[in-house]
């Protein structure tokens, strides 16, 4: 499986994917002190020159004789020298992340144009350079159901139908997005157990989810594989999502998860169950 889909931070790994909440707001970045955003010694040397800038404005306005453009000369020099030390200064450190302009320290700078982290790890927190690619499957058969295929970067490939598309990719996996708020999740691990109903039963203790509700986890039969369904339901702002998690372990070395989700409402409609049977059926594991 991919881990509790809501699991709390105290679960352990037990060697499948562990699947973080995905609905939670990012936690706030608190805002650190002004000493340990800009060295202490630059802020004494800028205090300095404001202070020699201050009295050098006193001396023009005092020595000139009421010259005002001397005195407004004055004025702005101690304003541009602030400004200059302070975005000059600031920025100095910004290799040990702490710059101010947030290019160093924002996360979200480090994300795609569409927000979506980009964090060169694969579910299993192993180093992963490779980004996904999909390709048209127009022509393919129409029973498959299949509009395109996603070729993930870890090695798998997926059949996407009509109106899905790939959202993001993170720690704890590929996510795509389909029509009437349907999502999929696919995780994987290097260090699959042997016993993913186990591993489900033990990873359910952790569920936070609103209003979770299992409906079954339990061992299935799924094209020879070793594999489990962990259903259940939940709610999201005020709507009920009906959810399976399929877990399977290909082999020794390799281990998924397909989390599909999809309004309760909706979960007897034969469009919910064909884009289920599409998924499960074009999953194709790293070769």
């Amino acid at each position: 499986g991919a881990g509790a889909p809501n699991a709390a931070g105290g679960a352990k790994s037990s060697g499948w994917p562990v699947v973080p909440p995905p609905d939670l707001p990012a936690r706030s970045v608190p805002r650190a002190p002004l000493t340990d955003v800009v060295p202490r010694r630059t802020l004494i040397v800028i205090a300095v020159v404001v202070a020699l800038a201050v009295l050098g404005t006193v001396l023009a306005l005092t020595l000139g004789g009421g010259d005002d453009d001397k005195g407004a000369a004055g004025g702005d020099g101690g304003k541009t020298v602030a400004s200059a030390g302070a975005s000059g200064d600031t920025k100095q450190d910004e290799g040990s992340g702490t710059g101010t302009d947030g290019s160093a320290s924002d996360p979200a700078a480090n994300g795609d144009a569409n927000g979506a982290p980009d964090t060169g790890t694969n579910a299993s927190g192993e180093a992963d350079d490779k980004g996904g690619s999909e390709s048209d499957d127009a022509g393919k058969s129409d029973d498959e159901g299949v509009a395109v295929t996603h070729q993930g970067g870890q090695g798998y490939r997926i059949g996407l139908p009509e109106g899905w598309k790939f959202a993001s990719k993170g720690s704890a996996g590929d996510r795509f997005t389909g029509p009437r708020g349907q999502k999929l999740l696919v995780a994987w691990t290097s260090t699959p157990k042997g016993d993913p109903v186990a591993d489900w039963k033990n990873q359910e203790q952790y569920m936070v989810r609103s209003n979770y509700k299992k409906i079954r986890i339990e061992k299935v039969g799924y094209r020879g594989w070793n594999a489990a369904d962990w259903e259940f339901t939940y709610t999201d702002g005020g709507t009920k999502y009906r959810t399976v998690d399929r877990g399977f372990v290909v082999n020794d070395h390799q281990g998924y998860a397909l989390m599909y989700t999809a309004k309760a409402a909706d979960w007897g409609d034969d469009l919910r169950r064909d884009t289920w049977r599409t998924l499960s059926k074009t999953f194709e594991p790293k070769s």
